[in-house]
């Protein structure tokens, strides 16, 4: 089949949705089907790189898209570029042919809607890949108010983009209920959870020990948190417990990554002075062995307001480690789903900065032969139930398998225009 894939980045982009993006379209390439990805040409972080405008990866066509580069300096600015390359996206559209598939991810909000409109113009089968729900996920976070005009239409755009798609793809069992709140069918849903990005399946015993030598951390007890420091990821807790433990010397807390809360810990730092607090930028996908190898105690966080709505993929990342990691999130949520099934790591709420500090002083307190049931418990059931073979194949099962042998549908207006050329 011809399946067009729509996300706003991919490869060389280091973000997750970018490598997961990548991920799918080389499996599908790989099972034969014909593989065209539209997506951006500037880097989701650093807006001043741009990427080739056409490009041939490993048998998957890339065509990307200008936009404006202001980044995330404000919410208007990030409005600005995902107008712009919403823009770009339509008339790029307009340039494909039929696809017996299109998968729309959700970066940026709009491009769903592309996906729906270019199979009702030009035929196929309209997939939306979810790996957040918006706008309710803006309105969580208070970006926009429920009950502005601009809320209602993006809520309407939205609806409309599940009312008119054949499958519909979520993370898990929470988001699976927010979008059957919004009118869409069982039968349409998949749950397809992401994957870890590890290029790795079992981490080398010394896995850490390069990267903690780079940046000065051989004899520390590294808590690491790493991935988005996005507004969904609320960091309070993690940096007060920071903050009440700048005195203990043998603990650092590693923050590797970008996003709007960056400006949190660096903020924090200052206003504390804290010692115990170093600051990276994202790593590339091939060094993540060992960034994340360097965690002696690892960092998930989901806001109160936001489960269902989003997903915290990073947590698939820190199994495949085999380290012990402290949730900080609400309970009815997905990272309390897998604590249920594989009990090797810790859950505190936000603000319980004590539970916190005693869960630290606990892994702290593991044993060697502790550490290593944390280590193959938390490995053998991420690669059991969320490698990216497992997730992929679900993928092609529930969504790629039911759809196929349905060619393009092209309406019939657009086939007379195209009988007369």
């Amino acid at each position: 089949m011809k399946i067009l894939l729509l996300n706003q980045v991919f490869y060389p982009d280091p973000v997750a949705t970018a490598q997961h993006t990548r991920d799918l379209a080389l499996f599908l390439q790989g099972q034969g089907h014909s593989v065209t990805v539209v997506t951006g040409n500037r880097n989701y972080e650093h807006r001043h790189i741009k990427y080739a405008r056409r490009e041939n990866y490993q048998g998957v066509e890339i065509r990307r898209v200008s936009s404006t580069g202001w980044g995330k300096r404000s919410f208007f600015t990030r409005i600005a570029d995902a107008l712009t390359f919403d823009l770009l996206l339509a008339w790029e559209l307009w340039r494909l042919p039929p696809q017996d598939v299109v998968v729309s991810f959700t970066s940026p909000p709009l491009i769903g809607l592309f996906g729906v409109l270019f199979c009702k113009l030009r035929g196929g089968k309209s997939v939306q890949w979810l790996m957040d729900v918006n706008p309710d996920t803006a309105i969580a976070v208070g970006y926009l108010k429920a009950d502005s005009w601009v809320s209602r239409i993006l809520n309407a755009i939205f609806e409309f983009t599940l009312h008119h798609s054949e499958k519909i793809v979520v993370l898990d069992r929470w988001m699976r209920e927010k979008i059957m709140a919004h009118g869409a069918k069982a039968e349409q849903i998949a749950i397809v959870p992401p994957w870890p990005v590890q290029s790795f399946e079992t981490p080398p015993p010394n896995a850490g020990q390069a990267f903690r030598r780079e940046n000065g951390l051989e004899d520390k007890f590294v808590v690491l948190y790493s991935g988005n420091h996005s507004v969904v990821h609320p960091l309070d807790t993690l940096l007060q417990a920071a903050v009440r433990l700048k005195e203990e010397k043998n603990i650092v807390f590693l923050f590797i990554g970008n996003g709007l809360r960056v400006n949190d810990v660096t903020e924090t730092v200052q206003r504390h002075q804290l010692s115990n607090v170093r600051q990276l930028p994202p790593q590339p996908r091939e060094r993540l062995p060992e960034s994340l190898g360097a965690g002696h105690l690892h960092i998930v966080v989901m806001g109160n307001r936001v489960s269902g709505l989003v997903h915290a993929s990073k947590i698939y990342g820190v199994l495949a480690t085999g380290r012990p990691y402290i949730y900080i999130g609400p309970k009815e949520s997905h990272g309390s789903d897998l604590l249920a099934e594989c009990p090797y790591g810790f859950q505190v709420e936000h603000g319980a900065v004590e539970d916190f500090i005693s869960a630290l002083k606990r892994v702290q307190q593991l044993t060697p032969a502790e550490l290593e049931t944390y280590a193959q418990g938390n490995l053998d059931y991420v690669m059991r139930c969320y490698s990216a073979a497992k997730s992929l194949q679900i993928f092609h099962s529930q969504v790629v398998e039911p759809l196929a042998g349905l060619t393009p549908t092209v309406p019939a207006k657009t086939s007379k225009t195209a009988a007369a050329r």
